[in-house]
């Protein structure tokens, strides 16, 4: 196992933390924006306001506390943390953590995701729940290659859906995100990269077609897409391309319907990641750092265990930046 980068520069491990911070608190802003207007009819969410959609509440279909993560952001909240703990990523302590998280009684989970925990995972599922956990892995991305990353990324991918198809969509897109994280490369060679390591790589017909589409078009249907890891995808390259900030790739992905806080979730992390903390609103921050899922508490009805509370996001981003060579295995 290769590990990068370990040269104590402080300037440069400043600007990988405030990378890794922002795709991260984007992540899960994204992720709690999406899921209050989750289940509304297309028609409603494209005339929404924009600064409605952007403002956290408590409430939504699940009524859950303003910013309090649903399925994908306390997976990766507690991927974090269990990156932090062994210094890298191993796919028996994943698989226990993922065990650990369904006995918690989540709710939210799809359906696809609870089989494959429970049961067996098929062969045919193509939904976005290995993707939207990657970010965590990326965040790794400081310390190790780019091949290390990408094959973690296909591991934890094929735990849940081992379809082809989707390690190596989970593949490019965990390195996309590492390479923004750890060199702070625009957007435009964030793009150039992609399209090399699909050649270079050798992956699906179908994934090259996606990139080169999503240069002049976002995904033709959110809705009900046959295979939605694709969707995602597409949509976080076309996001990462062209919004203007955090807040417009969310509003933009939410507007599409389908599984807001999924797609806006994945795409913000990658535009989180371009264009810095800048790019996050100060009341989503307050919002995720005051989310307290309490069990007892009036108002909380949620209750979720501290493990997956977004309250020490931005800590855990830094941590996994300025973790040591001793720290790493």
């Amino acid at each position: 196992m290769e590990i990068v980068n370990t040269a104590p520069d402080q300037a440069a491990i400043a600007a990988k933390v405030a990378r890794a911070q922002a795709a991260l608190l984007s992540f899960l802003a994204a992720d709690a924006l999406g899921v209050q207007v989750e289940f509304l009819p297309l028609a409603e969410l494209s005339h929404r306001d924009p600064q409605a959609l952007l403002t956290m509440q408590d409430s939504g279909p699940w009524h859950s506390l303003a910013g309090q993560p649903t399925e994908d952001g306390e997976l990766v909240i507690l991927q974090s943390r269990m990156l932090l703990f062994y210094g890298c990523y191993r796919e028996d302590t994943a698989w226990q953590a993922y065990q650990y998280w369904l006995q918690t009684d989540p709710f939210a989970i799809a359906p696809a995701l609870h089989r494959a925990l429970t049961h067996q995972p098929s062969e045919h599922d193509c939904s976005l729940a290995a993707l939207s956990r990657l970010l965590p892995i990326s965040i790794l991305g400081v310390h190790f290659s780019l091949p290390q990353i990408a094959a973690w990324a296909m591991q934890d991918t094929a735990l849940t859906q081992p379809a082809l198809l989707c390690q190596q969509a989970s593949g490019l897109y965990a390195m996309l995100l590492a390479k923004a994280i750890d060199e702070g490369s625009t957007a435009d060679e964030l793009y150039q990269d992609l399209q090399q390591w699909a050649r270079d790589l050798k992956v699906d017909s179908v994934l090259k077609q996606l990139i080169d589409q999503a240069l002049f078009m976002p995904p033709a249907n959110y809705h009900d897409p046959a295979q939605p890891v694709l969707c995602a995808f597409h949509n976080a390259i076309w996001q990462m391309l062209y919004a203007k900030s955090v807040s417009d790739a969310i509003t933009e992905s939410i507007k599409q319907g389908g599984d807001t806080g999924s797609y806006a979730a994945i795409a913000a992390a990658v535009v989180g990641a371009v264009h810095g903390l800048s790019s996050v609103r100060s009341d989503w921050l307050d919002a995720m750092q005051n989310c307290k899922p309490q069990e007892g508490v009036t108002g909380v009805d949620q209750p979720r265990p501290e493990a997956v509370w977004p309250t020490d996001a931005a800590d855990l981003a830094k941590k996994l930046v300025e973790m040591t060579p001793a720290e790493l295995v």
